[in-house]
C-alpha cells in the first residue's frame, strides 16, 4: 500500500538561527513527506542561503514573498503543494520524529477528519525545555478535540499550526488562511474547517516542540490589528439569534474579547506601556457595551474602567493595593 503524500510547509522570516534544526526535524521523520516547500517571506539575514544549501532526501522548493506574514506564506506554499495532506512547521519549531506518522494515521483511517493536531512541548529561545504537554497551562478551557462551536468562540483554540496536519481538500474548501490576519489566522482557519463539517482528532502526546521567544510578551501592532479584524469577523458571522435564544455576541464573543483587553492591560502595566494600557481600556469599553449586565455591575464596571484609563495612577498605588490585600479582613 502506497504511503500517503504529505507536503511539509515552512514559512521563513529571518530564521537563520533555528531553521536548520527545523529542517533537520523534517528529514528525521519516520514517515517522510513527499516534498518540503519553504516560503522566504522577505528575510534579510542569511536564512535564504542556508536553506538553499541544506540537502533533503525529498524535493525541496523555495518560494518568495515580500514580508506578507505567515498566513500568506502558508497559502502560497499550499497553492504549490501536491500532497494529500498539508503539514505546517514554523521555522523555529521542531517536530518529533513520529510527528507525521502519528498525525496522518487518524486522517487516513477516517475520511471525515479534516485535521489532526497534538499537544505541544514548550521550549525557550535557546531550545531549553520549559514544559511538557503545555496546552493545559496555556488555556483555561481545555477542550480537545474541538466538538462545540460555543467553546470555540468563547476562547482561543490553542491549535498550533506546527502541531497540526490538514487535509489539503479541506484546506482549499475553506479558502486557506485569511491573509489579513497576522495572529488568530489559525483560530480563523480551524473554525471555518469545523463549520464546513470537518471533524478533528487530538493526539494528547506532544509531537512538536514549540519555541517561545522573550519578545512574545511585547506589544505587536500587527497582532492588535489582527485581533480586531478577527473579532469583527466573528461578530458579523455569528450575530445574536433571538429566535433560537443564542446570543453569540452578547454572551460569548464580547466577553471573550473583553477578557482579552483586560489581559493586555495587566500585561502592559508593569512595563509602563501607558498608551497600550489606554488602548486596552478602550477595547474593554467597546466590548462591554455589547454585553448584557445588571445596572449595578454596569455602573461598577464603568467606574473601574474610568480609573483604569489612568494607568500611571494605577501603577503608583499598585504596591499599596497588594499590601492591603494581604490583610486577612480585606481578603
Amino acid at each position: 500500500m502506497a504511503e500517503p503524500t504529505i507536503s511539509a510547509i515552512m514559512p521563513l522570516f529571518n530564521g537563520e538561527r533555528h531553521v536548520g534544526e527545523a529542517i533537520a526535524s523534517v528529514i528525521a521523520q519516520t514517515l517522510p513527506p513527499s516534498e518540503l516547500i519553504i516560503v522566504d517571506d522577505g528575510s534579510t539575514d542569511g536564512s535564504r542561503a542556508l536553506v538553499e544549501a541544506i540537502e533533503t532526501p525529498f524535493p525541496k522548493t523555495i518560494l518568495d514573498l515580500d514580508n506578507r506574514r505567515q498566513g500568506a506564506a502558508r497559502n502560497l506554499a499550499a497553492s504549490h503543494a501536491t500532497g494529500k495532506y498539508l503539514a505546517f512547521l514554523d521555522h523555529d519549531d521542531v517536530w518529533y520524529p513520529r510527528h507525521l506518522e502519528v498525525l496522518v494515521g487518524p486522517l487516513e483511517a477516517d475520511a471525515r477528519l479534516g485535521w489532526s493536531y497534538s499537544d505541544i512541548d514548550e521550549m525557550d529561545g535557546d531550545g531549553g525545555l520549559i514544559e511538557i504537554r503545555a496546552l493545559k497551562s496555556l488555556c483555561e478551557f481545555f477542550d480537545h478535540p474541538k466538538t462545540s462551536l460555543f467553546k470555540m468562540l468563547e476562547s482561543d483554540m490553542f491549535i498550533f499550526p506546527s502541531a497540526a496536519i490538514v487535509r489539503a481538500d479541506a484546506f482549499r474548501q475553506a479558502g486557506g488562511f485569511d491573509n489579513r490576519l497576522s495572529g488568530y489566522e489559525d483560530d480563523d482557519l480551524f473554525l471555518r474547517l469545523f463549520r464546513n463539517g470537518w471533524l478533528n482528532h487530538f493526539e494528547p502526546d506532544s509531537q512538536v516542540r514549540y519555541r517561545r521567544h522573550p519578545t512574545s510578551s511585547g506589544f505587536s501592532e500587527r497582532m492588535w490589528i489582527s485581533r480586531e479584524i478577527f473579532a469583527q469577523k466573528l461578530i458579523e458571522t455569528f450575530p445574536d439569534d433571538r429566535d433560537l435564544v443564542r446570543y453569540y455576541v452578547r454572551d460569548i464573543i464580547a466577553p471573550r474579547f473583553y477578557r482579552a483587553g483586560h489581559a493586555e492591560y495587566i500585561r502592559h502595566l508593569p512595563h509602563e506601556r501607558w498608551e497600550q494600557c489606554v488602548m486596552s481600556v478602550d477595547l474593554m469599553r467597546r466590548y462591554s457595551a455589547m454585553m448584557h449586565l445588571p445596572w449595578f455591575r454596569r455602573t461598577r464596571r464603568a467606574l473601574t474602567l474610568a480609573v483604569m484609563r489612568h494607568p500611571r495612577v494605577i501603577r503608583s498605588v499598585h504596591p499599596f493595593m497588594r499590601w492591603l490585600w494581604r490583610l486577612p479582613w480585606l481578603r
